[in-house]
C-alpha cells in the first residue's frame, strides 16, 4: 500500500502568514519600546528641573546672589534655564517681558535644559486631567493643580502666563533662602507636571515638579 508524503516545504499562503505575524510582533515591539522610551523621557524631564531647582538655591545660598529658573515656550520650543541675576541689575518684568531676550533680561545663564528636544515630551493639561493624576500629598496640598490658560506649558504649569515671546514662568531663589514665583499668581508654590505629548497618542503617568514657597521644598511627583 502506497502512501502520499507531504513536501517539506511551506506553502505560499504559510509563508505569508508567518510574515504578517512576525511584522506585527515587530511593531508591538516597536510600541513598546517606543512607549518606553516616552516614559523615561518624561521621568528624565522632571527629574532634571527638580535638580535645576536644587542647583538654583544652592547657588543662591552659597553666592549671595539671586538665581532664577526660568521656564519658557514659544510656541515652538520649550525648556527652562538657571539664571544667575544680582539685584543691582534692576527690577524686571517677567510677567509680561520677553525672557528669552538675554540682553535685556541681564544676568548670567549657567544651564539650558532644551525640553523640546525630547521626542514624545509634553506636559499634563490641568483643565483636562488625566484619571491617574492624584492630588498633592502635605506639605504641598495647598498648592493648587490648575492650568494658568491654555497651551502647551501654560496648561501644564500652575504659575506660567503668557507675555512678549511666548509663554514663560519664573521662580527666584533668594540668598537668605526663601523662594518666590515671580509669574502668576501662585501664593503657596508651583507646580509643572510633564506627560507624554499626547499628540503621539503615546500613554504614560505624568511627573509633576512641585516647589513649597517661601520654604523652597522641592519634591518629584
Amino acid at each position: 500500500m502506497s502512501t502520499r508524503s507531504r513536501s517539506t516545504g511551506f506553502t505560499l499562503i504559510e509563508l505569508l502568514v508567518a510574515v504578517a505575524i512576525l511584522g506585527l510582533l515587530a511593531t508591538l515591539a516597536g510600541m513598546a519600546a517606543f512607549h518606553g522610551t516616552t516614559r523615561v523621557r518624561v521621568s528624565n524631564a522632571a527629574f532634571e528641573v527638580g535638580a535645576l531647582y536644587s542647583a538654583a538655591q544652592m547657588r543662591a545660598t552659597s553666592l549671595g546672589v539671586p538665581h532664577y529658573v526660568v521656564f519658557h515656550d514659544d510656541g515652538t520650543d520649550f525648556g527652562a534655564y538657571l539664571l544667575e541675576r544680582a539685584d543691582a541689575l534692576g527690577a524686571y518684568n517677567w510677567a509680561s517681558d520677553d525672557v528669552m531676550n538675554a540682553a535685556l533680561v541681564g544676568g548670567t545663564r549657567h544651564e539650558h535644559l532644551r525640553l523640546s528636544r525630547e521626542s514624545g515630551l509634553g506636559f499634563v493639561n490641568f483643565a483636562a486631567p488625566p484619571p491617574d493624576l492624584k492630588p498633592l500629598p502635605a506639605p504641598f496640598a495647598s498648592i493648587p493643580l490648575t492650568a494658568s490658560g491654555s497651551g502647551r506649558l501654560l496648561s501644564g504649569c500652575s504659575f506660567c502666563t503668557a507675555g512678549t515671546g511666548g509663554a514663560r514662568g519664573v521662580i527666584r531663589f533668594s540668598p537668605n533662602g526663601t523662594v518666590r514665583v515671580m509669574t502668576g499668581s501662585a501664593e503657596a508654590g508651583g507646580v509643572v507636571a510633564f506627560a507624554p505629548d499626547s499628540r503621539g497618542f503615546q500613554s504614560g503617568p505624568p511627573r509633576l515638579v512641585v516647589i513649597a514657597t517661601p520654604a523652597g521644598a522641592i519634591r518629584v511627583f
